[in-house]
């Protein structure tokens, strides 16, 4: 396939032609990455070799945010719980808070902002360079050789790191509400597991998986449609990352939305 869009003759046109050019690379991609793995075609090494870049890249900075996020959760949250005489009640308000909204957004700001900065410029590099073109030449599916592996990738380790920042982020808060707001250990762990749900965790997963799906098809594109040399590269980087945290929002409230509708909340059923 050809990554050159349509030479826009206004903003309104760009607009259009950037829109529709992302939608149909998206609708390629996925459907590409379904018929690569069924017939056996995805690359193992690559496949690897990117997991452990994104995870590189994107856990310790992960962990790191979710730590003070977690500590200010717990502070707001002990602060307003103790003023309502609630203070029993934190655990619930950090299985809300922590597992079912803030780990999940943690990662997407990782995997847009950081692992989706990596792969944008690599690929804008690989464009600019003609090596993009050099393999269309060849006869090579870039998007089967480059992109569906770091798709993969990027789902794989969004599922991990969802699960390890959630880890982090309760722990800040309950040692938080233990040692230092010196709240009961047992009631917030009641609570906890009174209002948290395994539904939530596993939602909280799925967000990750299709933050990780959002972000990295918006690099490809980025990456692949990359012009004008390193300024080029640089300009579609910032516009990835831009881009991706934008649509990492909207899918966000909409995910959000629908589990709402479709699992009820606790103490209506």
């Amino acid at each position: 396939m050809s990554f050159e869009l349509p030479t826009a003759t206004s903003p309104a046109r760009d607009l259009a032609n950037q829109v529709g050019g992302l939608l149909a690379f998206s609708v390629t991609a996925l459907s590409r990455t379904v018929t690569t793995i069924l017939r056996r075609r995805l690359s193992l090494e690559e496949t690897v070799t990117q997991a452990l870049f994104v995870a590189r890249v994107c856990t310790v900075p992960a962990l790191l945010l979710m730590l003070p996020i977690g500590v200010l959760i717990a502070v707001s949250v002990g602060s307003l719980a103790g003023r309502l005489g609630a203070g029993a009640y934190s655990g619930a308000v950090v299985a809300f808070v922590v597992v079912g909204q803030a780990a999940a957004l943690v990662c997407a700001l990782m995997l847009a902002g950081v692992a989706g900065s990596a792969i944008c410029a690599d690929l804008g590099s690989r464009t600019i360079r003609e090596e993009i073109a050099a393999m269309e030449v060849m006869g090579l599916d870039v998007v089967e050789r480059l992109v569906v592996p770091r798709l993969i990738a990027s789902m794989f380790v969004a599922v991990v790191v969802c699960g390890m920042v959630t880890a982090v982020g309760v722990g800040a808060c309950f040692f938080y509400q233990v040692f230092v707001a010196d709240q009961s250990a047992g009631a917030f762990l009641a609570t906890f597991s009174e209002y948290g749900r395994v539904s939530d965790f596993v939602m909280a997963m799925v967000k990750s998986v299709c933050f990780a799906v959002t972000s990295t098809l918006i690099a490809s594109f980025k990456g692949l449609h990359a012009k004008g040399g390193p300024s080029g590269v640089a300009d579609a980087v910032n516009e990835a990352v831009v881009l991706a945290f934008v649509m990492v929002f909207v899918v966000n409230t909409v995910l959000s939305q629908l589990y709402a509708v479709v699992v009820p909340a606790v103490g209506t059923y």
